[in-house]
């Protein structure tokens, strides 16, 4: 009997650990959202953050050659180049390639 009440405490423990693991590897992965900016910041861009994570998976964009590290290391070229393409390559799923939907009026 208490070798297996043992078993039972260990296994619990385990999952309970490995519950807390994922957990603690899943961690913060940003803001809801975020402005995106330009050196010049002429036009920046509200990025629905958690809306493309739940569509995306992180290394989809954050892995793709010349991803800035900060928000305001964007430029027209990048964000065109990264973002505008994606849009239109799921144009049918839904995403937007009118410049409005971005930037928005009246973002700093």
């Amino acid at each position: 009997m208490f070798k297996k009440a043992m078993l039972c405490v260990a296994a619990l423990t385990m999952v309970f650990g490995f519950a807390l693991a994922n957990n603690a590897l899943a961690g913060d992965k940003g803001p809801e959202t975020m402005i995106l900016k330009t050196a010049k910041a002429r036009k920046p861009v509200l990025f629905p953050h958690r809306n493309h994570q739940a569509r995306l998976e992180c290394k989809t964009c954050h892995e793709s050659a010349g991803f800035p590290k900060a928000t305001n290391e964007w430029t027209k070229k990048l964000g065109h180049g990264l973002c505008k393409a994606c849009h239109k390559k799921h144009k049918a799923d839904g995403a937007s390639t009118k410049c409005s939907n971005c930037h928005k009026k009246g973002l700093k």
